[in-house]
C-alpha cells in the first residue's frame, strides 16, 4: 500500500506533495496517524485522508498564477534583461505592443491591459514582494506562517497585480468563497473566509510599510454580505432539521448569555460550560477530569474516545479561579464533583 508507513507499531497516512507546491503548504508531504496497527483497517482510514489530501492539492494547483500573469511576467523579464546587457529594448516593446494591439482588436481589453500593465512595470506585482512578505509575517507558529503563505498565493490568483486589487474585486472573490465555485469546490464557512481576508489585510499591510501602496487603503474589507449568508445557513440547517437533529456551533454571544443565565440557576451546569468555552473539551472529558491530574496550570485529558484524544491542556488564565475553586472543592477526587451524571445538556438553558 503505497500511502501507509508503519511508525512505532501504527501505521499512518502519507502522501507526498508535488514539487512546485511544496512553498504552497509549507512541506513536502502530508502525513498523519491512523491510530491502528491492523493494515487493513489503517488501509480503509487512510484512503479518506488521501481523498482529502488530493482534494488540497488539485485546489491548490487552480489557484496557481494563472498563465496572462506568467506570460506577462516573462515579458517583463525579457525587458529589463535587455537593459541590463545594453541591448536595444525597442525590439521587445514592438513584440509588446503587437501582442496587446492584437488582443485589443478581439475585443479583449482587459486582457491586452493586464499584459500591458504587468510587462511595461506601471504596476506592483505581488508575487515580486511574496517571498519577502511571508518572511517578514510575526509568528513562531510554522502552521500560521504556512496557512498565511497559502492564502497569500490565493490573492496573487485572483489579485496578481495591486491595480488589480479593487472594491468589486474583493466582492466577487468573497461571494466565490461564500458559494463554493470556481477555485473553491464548496462553499466556506465564515471562519475561513474571516482568516482569508485577516491574512490578505496583512499582506497589503506589508506593501504599505514598504511604501508601495498608500496608507490606510487597504481594500481588503469583508462584505457584510458574508455574514448574512452564514446566518441564513443556520436558519435554514435549523429549520429543516430541527436542532435535536443538527446542532450548530453557538455563536461567542450566545455562549456568553448561556453561561450567565447557568450562573443564576445551576452553578454545576456554569462551571462546566465555562470549562468547555476555554478548554474545547467534551462533556465526558470534562466530568471524568480527576483531581490528582489537575493543576491551576495543566489539565490532563486521561479519558477521551481514542487514545489520540489524550492531551495535555494549558489553563487560561481567565479559569484559574475557577480550577482553583473546584480543586479545593472536590469531595470525591473529580474535578467536578458530585456527579451521579453529566449536568444536562439538554437544559431549557441551551434550547
Amino acid at each position: 500500500m503505497g500511502y501507509l508507513e508503519k511508525k512505532r507499531n501504527l501505521y499512518y497516512a502519507v502522501l507526498k506533495i508535488p514539487k512546485e507546491l511544496h512553498e504552497h503548504f509549507g512541506k513536502t508531504k502530508f502525513s498523519k496517524s491512523t491510530g491502528e496497527a491492523d493494515k487493513r483497517k489503517a488501509t480503509n482510514i487512510a484512503m479518506g485522508y488521501v481523498s482529502d489530501w488530493k482534494r488540497q492539492i488539485e485546489t491548490a494547483r487552480r489557484i496557481s498564477l494563472d498563465q496572462d500573469t506568467m506570460f506577462a511576467l516573462s515579458l517583463r523579464k525579457e525587458l529589463e534583461q535587455s537593459s541590463k546587457h545594453n541591448d536595444d529594448p525597442l525590439v521587445i516593446h514592438e513584440v509588446v505592443f503587437d501582442i496587446v494591439d492584437k488582443l485589443r482588436m478581439q475585443g479583449k481589453e482587459a486582457k491586452a491591459e493586464k499584459i500591458a500593465g504587468i510587462a511595461f512595470g506601471k504596476d506592483i506585482i505581488l508575487s515580486e514582494h511574496y517571498h519577502d512578505w511571508v518572511a517578514s509575517i510575526k509568528t513562531t507558529k510554522v502552521k500560521t506562517r504556512s496557512s498565511y503563505a497559502s492564502v497569500g498565493r490565493e490573492v496573487m490568483h485572483f489579485f496578481p497585480t495591486v491595480g488589480s486589487i479593487t472594491a468589486k474585486g474583493v466582492r466577487n472573490w468573497a461571494r466565490l468563497m461564500v458559494e463554493g465555485r470556481e477555485y473553491y469546490p464548496e462553499p466556506l464557512s465564515k471562519s475561513s473566509i474571516d482568516r482569508r481576508f485577516k491574512a490578505a489585510r496583512n499582506f497589503w499591510n506589508y506593501l504599505e510599510y514598504r511604501d508601495l501602496v498608500p496608507l490606510d487603503s487597504c481594500p481588503f474589507k469583508m462584505p457584510r454580505f458574508v455574514a448574512e449568508e452564514e446566518k441564513k445557513k443556520r436558519a435554514m440547517l435549523l429549520k429543516n432539521k430541527g436542532r435535536t437533529e443538527e446542532r450548530l456551533p453557538f455563536e461567542s454571544h450566545e455562549l456568553v448569555s448561556i453561561w450567565k443565565e447557568a450562573s443564576k440557576k445551576d452553578q454545576q451546569l456554569a462551571d462546566l460550560i465555562f470549562l468547555g468555552m476555554f478548554t474545547g473539551c467534551r462533556i465526558e472529558e470534562l466530568c471524568q477530569l480527576k483531581v490528582d491530574s489537575c493543576s491551576e496550570k495543566l489539565l490532563k485529558v486521561t479519558s477521551s474516545k481514542t487514545k489520540a484524544g489524550y492531551r495535555d491542556i494549558p489553563v487560561h488564565p481567565k479559569l484559574t479561579p475557577l480550577i482553583k475553586r473546584l480543586l479545593n472543592e472536590s469531595k470525591d477526587s473529580y474535578l467536578l464533583s458530585g456527579l451521579k451524571a453529566p449536568p444536562s445538556t439538554e437544559s431549557p438553558l441551551v434550547q
